[in-house]
């Protein structure tokens, strides 16, 4: 196996020019989600560039009559792309997600022209996640260019999907093409997902997670004659004050003994990402809507922490005379795979190969599409280039030199499944 490593590094420097072009043809497409922008043309050209790579491709269409009970915040089209190779026993998926954060403002750069400065790519999506997307297409490129016969002992499924990043109990991306069995236990015996984790970690799950929407009720009234209405602005700055305190008492109650990276997010926490109110200056808000995050960490029970902050609003509500609703977009338990399990020996063997270290073997942050494998029964992992810290920043950008050190590593560790498998 050494000699084989040697040539996959070797080999490595002769596919990277096409890698970073193709990166940055990823990037050049805004798919930004919500909405959903310009799918169909990602798609395209995802699906274009697996036909080339002599894939079996094909784009999955979500019928129109699911997608108000699969996309919650968005419109539009929402295709996925598959494409199969190889004929072997062993069968395994590669997963990315094409959709990406709205950019915003403040960029030093324009988000949607990939810059190459200082050894890195810069754009949304570089590191979360079109640069996983590139590393999937070029690792098996790169393994199939040194070791001839591999497909002989694999079949390989690339997949590429939307909607990861408006998560979901369900949703119209990887979730759809599970409960479809476009991906099942028949035709995949292992999931590897490529999600921004860094080069130097082996992620095995996740932390847990509560998403809602919270609408404080007031009255409208003249702003003039404020006394006339009840200001429901003024309500939810309370209760965002009250949850920010219970957010800071969480991350003081207990740290996970799990090796969630980066070290902060070992202790659970709360956040609010937006607040919506008002229609003029001169009226009195008669609601007022934000969203809370509740992360968990594996220690933690879901349904009894979920009660906790849903008690916590409603009483909240009670005591001021608030009307307040509660909307549940999205809740999952922490998620933890068995990384003591024979694919991830064989993967990690891989690694080791590769990189003449053994791999950190890491929970992520975020909650991610592992979900839905672990609830169909599909054993996974996560592998991927990108700087986690980079998700959802302005600026965001991605190592070429891990994109090259990810594209070496997945090759290999799928070189170690299918030889040893």
């Amino acid at each position: 196996m050494e000699d084989v490593i040697s040539r996959l590094k070797n080999n490595a420097d002769n596919i990277m020019d096409d890698a970073v072009n193709f990166l940055g043809q990823m990037v050049e497409i805004p798919t930004e989600n919500p909405p959903g922008s310009n799918y169909e043309e990602f798609a395209k050209l995802f699906s274009e560039k697996l036909n080339s790579e002599g894939y079996s491709s094909k784009i999955i269409e979500v019928p129109e009559n699911r997608l108000p009970e699969l996309c919650q915040f968005g419109t539009g089209p929402r295709p996925s792309v598959i494409g199969l190779k190889g004929n072997g026993k062993l069968k395994i998926t590669l997963n990315g997600h094409y959709d990406v954060v709205p950019a915003g403002t403040g960029w030093k750069t324009d988000p949607f022209k990939p810059l190459i400065s200082n050894s890195y790519l810069y754009g949304r999506g570089s590191s979360d996640m079109k640069g996983g997307l590139a590393m999937q297409i070029y690792a098996i490129k790169l393994l199939e260019n040194t070791v001839g016969q591999i497909f002989d002992k694999i079949s390989i499924m690339q997949t590429a999907v939307p909607d990861e990043e408006t998560v979901g109990n369900k949703n119209a991306g990887m979730y759809y093409l599970m409960e479809s069995k476009i991906i099942s236990r028949e035709n995949t015996d292992f999931v590897i997902f490529t999600e921004p984790l860094g080069v130097d970690n082996i992620c095995y799950g996740h932390r847990g997670a509560i998403f809602i929407t919270v609408k404080v009720f007031g009255r409208k009234s003249h702003g003039s004659m404020a006394y006339l209405g009840k200001d429901a602005i003024s309500g939810a700055v309370d209760l965002i004050t009250l949850l920010n305190k219970y957010s800071r008492d969480l991350e003081m109650s207990r740290i996970s003994k799990y090796n969630i990276i980066p070290e902060g997010s070992k202790k659970p926490g709360m956040a609010i990402g937006y607040l919506r109110c008002g229609t003029w200056a001169n009226t009195i808000a008669d609601e007022c809507e934000f969203s809370v995050y509740r992360r968990l960490i594996p220690e933690e029970n879901l349904n009894d922490e979920r009660d906790k902050l849903y008690e916590l609003i409603k009483s909240f509500g009670r005591s001021s005379r608030y009307d307040i609703e509660i909307k549940e977009h999205y809740i999952t338990d922490s998620i933890l795979e068995d990384k003591d399990g024979k694919y991830y020996k064989l993967f990690i063997k891989g690694f080791e190969m590769a990189n003449g270290k053994k791999p950190s073997l890491v929970l992520s942050p975020g909650t991610f599409d592992m979900r839905f494998t672990n609830h169909y029964g599909i054993p996974s992992l996560n592998y991927g280039p990108g700087i986690l810290e980079e998700s959802h920043m302005n600026d965001e950008k991605i190592s070429l030199e891990d994109l090259r050190q990810g594209i070496i590593t997945l090759a290999s560790g799928i070189y170690s499944m299918a030889y040893n498998y």
